[in-house]
């Protein structure tokens, strides 16, 4: 779980922090910002397991876009931290156990622009990087600070478990310090003079488990992006079979949760809590299908409305698939990690969004057991009233003055939690004033 992301010299990002929950909706206009976030959220699931290049690459626009611009003036340093909230254990990718001191960690990562006379990019490396355990006593977070259940490693050497030195040379190296049990010696020390890649990006095993455990969960989101005309599509039995982004593998996954799940008694298994939610969101819809063809190669579903009408998914309505696809994922028992979904109201009818947005709040009831977090953008004044004030952050784009002029940022800001009559509209806002948020108009950051 993200706990906080810090954001300087990203896009519309300057000097920004944000505190997330279990389940957080950041509601706001169009050219807000709502969508840089999950971009920051995406570059660094890039940056913790790829190259830099391949990793700016990957996202919305140039590299040179990538970095803060104003019209006075561009961005050459950018610096993203993250305080996440991880499993106690867990297991690598070779198959070895390892058990954390800690769950609350902090990381961090700059990343420079290095450019030609005239201000070309010609490549961006990585300037610093830095993870440590967080301690109790300097615990920021509201929601932790709540559990009782979380592991700080008292007794742990305060250390960082990877950090960026520079020595009298002026040459910069990775220190990466094992932290296994029994492990000891000196720090794996890596040249950063000119890094083209993280130091975390090098961590493949369990030999170092807090950085594994950090690169696991940042190199692994969820985001959904679905496409109805992918999601419709017939799979294979060699395709993936987690739920991909654009739902195309929707079949794929739906045939391996029946298989993992259903009995004797329930030979659809979780299917069949699929089918009642959705029938919950779309009442017109009884069940649904996964459907096996006879020479056991290719998956396909259908939907069972409510009259016993039986139809394909190749004409299923887009709205419908969306919804499919959320409730397959919210429903995996494998499901881990932050899930990040844009505007979950497309195709759902506004009076049953409330029991849309309660669905994917329980799904992250037990944060503590399950690790599991959603984060949603949204526009949708529907959407905003049926969540809790707990879950909402107001995004805008605000002016701000400096010595060259007035630029622009991103702004984001909670709702007030029993603050009495002092309000400072700075951090928080009240709901009228959100909902005014969103009948401004801004123009495109």
């Amino acid at each position: 779980m993200i706990t906080r992301l810090e954001i300087d010299g990203f896009k519309t990002f300057e000097n920004f922090s944000i505190d997330l929950m279990p389940f957080t909706a950041i509601v706001g206009p169009n050219a807000s910002g709502k969508s840089n976030l999950f971009d920051v959220i995406r570059l660094l699931a890039e940056l913790v397991t790829e190259d830099v290049r391949s990793a700016m690459t990957k996202l919305r626009g140039e590299p040179l876009e990538l970095f803060r611009r104003t019209p006075y003036r561009s961005a050459k340093m950018m610096t993203l931290a993250v305080e996440v909230l991880l499993p106690i254990s867990g297991i690598d990718q070779f198959g070895t156990k390892f058990h954390l001191k800690t769950q609350r960690i902090r990381y961090e990562v700059s990343l420079r622009a290095e450019t030609d006379a005239i201000g070309n990019i010609e490549k961006v490396i990585v300037a610093n990087e830095k993870c440590e355990r967080i301690r109790k006593k300097n615990e920021q977070s509201a929601f932790i600070k709540r559990e009782h259940k979380i592991a700080y490693g008292g007794n742990m050497r305060d250390t960082p478990f990877l950090d960026t030195e520079t020595n009298s040379d002026g040459q910069k190296s990775f220190l990466i310090r094992q932290d296994g049990p029994n492990k000891k010696g000196r720090p794996t020390r890596i040249p950063a003079i000119d890094a083209s890649r993280t130091g975390i990006s090098t961590v493949q095993t369990a030999e170092f488990p807090h950085l594994y455990a950090v690169k696991n969960f940042l190199g692994h989101p969820s985001f959904l992006e679905i496409s109805p005309t992918e999601a419709r599509r017939e799979n294979d039995r060699f395709v993936e079979k987690e739920l991909l982004p654009s739902a195309s593998n929707l079949a794929a996954v739906l045939d391996r949760l029946k298989s993992e799940t259903g009995t004797l008694d329930q030979p659809d298994g979780i299917l069949n809590d699929i089918s009642n939610q959705i029938s919950q969101l779309i009442p017109a819809v009884r069940k649904v299908h996964s459907v096996t063809s006879r020479d056991q190669k290719e998956y396909t579903y259908e939907i069972e409305m409510a009259d016993g009408l039986r139809f394909s998914s190749r004409v299923i309505s887009d709205g419908t698939l969306r919804i499919l696809a959320l409730v397959t994922l919210l429903n995996d028992p494998d499901r881990k990690g932050l899930l990040c979904f844009e505007e979950p109201e497309n195709g759902i009818h506004e009076g049953r969004i409330p029991a849309l947005i309660e669905l994917i709040r329980s799904s992250t009831a037990d944060v503590v057991a399950d690790y599991f977090q959603v984060v949603v953008n949204t526009h949708s004044p529907a959407v905003m009233k049926a969540l809790q004030d707990t879950e909402i952050v107001a995004a805008d784009i605000v002016n701000v003055v400096t010595q060259d002029g007035v630029t622009k940022k991103t702004r984001m800001r909670g709702s007030p939690l029993e603050m009495g009559d002092l309000i400072d509209p700075e951090i928080s806002l009240t709901r009228y004033e959100i909902e005014s948020l969103l009948h401004r108009k801004f123009d495109a950051a």
